[in-house]
């Protein structure tokens, strides 16, 4: 994938997976920071041309706890006592069966794989975050 499209899409973005992938290597900060920092960045990108007409779901895994801000598009969920795997397995799936342009965006292998059997998009964060990036660039133009 070259570009992000700018048709509707659903975004289901293992959010535990995808924080401390990225923001943990640029200072270690705690879980729930690492947290807000992804959903700030998230919010920033929601309101680009190219992702204006998409909308996120974010899964972290374990207990609700106050999110940090976001946006209107942005929804934040926590698995409680289930998998976050099996909620964006589940949500992926429902999504592509009602004919909705969705993706599950993790570095999980084993979701990944899970979601492609069942015909769910995925990308992994590496890609999302370079081209989500490349989209924050142009606006900055």
């Amino acid at each position: 994938m070259k570009r992000l499209s700018s048709k509707p899409t659903v975004y289901l973005i293992d959010g535990s997976n995808f924080s401390m992938r990225f923001w943990e290597k640029a200072g270690g900060a705690k879980p729930d920071e690492l947290e807000r920092e992804f959903l700030a960045w998230l919010a920033e990108a929601a309101r680009t041309e190219a992702l204006r007409a998409s909308c996120f779901r974010v899964v972290f895994d374990g207990p609700w706890r106050k999110p940090g801000a976001s946006g209107p598009s942005i929804t934040v969920y926590y698995s409680e006592g289930e998998p976050a795997d099996e909620m964006l397995a589940e949500r992926g799936y429902f999504m592509q069966t009602e004919g909705i342009r969705a993706f599950i965006v993790t570095s999980d292998n084993g979701l990944r794989d899970r979601a492609r059997a069942e015909g769910v998009k995925t990308l992994d964060c590496e890609t999302f975050q370079r081209l989500v990036t490349a989209e924050l660039r142009k606006e900055t133009r």
